[in-house]
């Protein structure tokens, strides 16, 4: 249909809304001029008026002129007006701008509304989008933060944990760290290229770009050790301290390496002083053959360990610099022994 636009401000007005509604939802939508011959005279001299489609649904945008002169009570009216056709359309009234107290008022009368680059409004469709100021992503990580680590080997071990819908609170949930934590690393992960974020609904989902070795590959450099401190105490009732098997002692028990004589154990270093506290751990020296070695790590080891000991990835990652190359040799054997996906 041939388009005509009374003057150049129309004209701009309805390619913005096009190109706001292409942008925000994916919508290739033509909007054309409706003729409302069988509109009474009033409302023809105060609206331009535009067909289109939304999400399949005929719909009327309902532009004010720029000499019209209607308060947002009339507009309902008119609005009414221009809907109350055989074809039932949504009419949606399209603003260049509008004042805090327009919106308010119009949204306090649920009147769909468009203001293109800052809100659609349309109640009937359950539509409520409005402009944010676009995200910053923080500069690519020279290494990965503890939280933004955590989600990344709990994705390669555990794939289904973080599919297409997993958000924030989710895995915050999912893994004992705070919201803003996981928030944080959502940005880290997509600045570092290994994932994309998206909108399920109101909530931020993560979605990993790459998966199993190639993540592995990917992200490997940016990963450290989660061992913040180790060391040596004494349990007075071992029976009733949880901690995970960590160090030489797990990784005997994934590889042909032979047990070291003092127990390493992990726990998380944001409950050392509890545990110390709770149990009545106390220091030792190294290598008392009564004591335990006690790892401190930046994340908590039971968000993915597994019958007692800790995951093989973060394992892994605490040995693989170790100085006597044995270790290290059967630390680098735990990547062979996973299954990627």
């Amino acid at each position: 249909m041939l388009r005509i636009y009374h003057n150049r401000s129309e004209k701009a007005l309805v390619q913005k809304a096009e190109a706001y509604l292409h942008e925000a939802f994916g919508l290739s939508t033509s909007l054309d001029r409706d003729p409302a011959d069988t509109l009474p005279h009033y409302v023809r001299d105060l609206y331009s008026l535009w067909r289109g489609d939304l999400f399949g649904r005929e719909a009327i945008f309902a532009a004010p002129k720029p000499d019209a002169e209607a308060t947002i009570a009339e507009m309902e009216k008119h609005a009414r007006v221009i809907g109350d056709r055989a074809h039932n359309p949504v009419v949606i009234l399209l603003f260049e701008s509008l004042t805090t107290a327009q919106r308010r008022a119009l949204l306090g009368r649920r009147m769909a509304f468009l203001v293109p680059m800052a809100q659609l409004y349309v109640p009937e469709a359950l539509l409520d989008l409005r402009e944010r100021t676009p995200r910053s992503l923080p500069p690519e990580p020279e290494q990965f933060t503890p939280t933004a680590q955590l989600t990344i080997l709990g994705a390669l071990l555990n794939p289904s944990d973080v599919d297409d819908e997993a958000s924030a609170t989710d895995l915050a949930r999912r893994y004992g760290v705070a919201i803003m934590s996981m928030t944080r690393a959502f940005d880290e992960l997509e600045a570092a290229e290994v994932a994309d974020t998206g909108r399920v609904g109101r909530t931020r989902a993560l979605r990993f770009k790459l998966h199993g070795r190639a993540l592995w590959d990917k992200a490997a450099a940016r990963l450290q050790s989660p061992v913040r401190k180790v060391r040596t105490v004494i349990i007075p009732y071992p029976d009733r301290f949880v901690a995970f098997v960590a160090g030489e002692s797990a990784l005997a028990r994934y590889t042909s390496l032979a047990s070291p004589r003092i127990q390493r154990l992990a726990v998380a270093a944001a409950d050392w002083n509890q545990l110390v506290r709770d149990h009545g751990l106390r220091d030792t020296y190294p290598r008392d053959p009564e004591g335990d070695e006690i790892e401190t790590w930046a994340y908590d080891p039971a968000a993915l360990a597994k019958e007692g000991r800790v995951d093989p990835l973060s394992l892994h990652l605490s040995l693989r610099d170790h100085a006597d190359e044995r270790v290290a040799g059967a630390a680098a054997e735990l990547l062979e022994t996973l299954t990627w996906s």
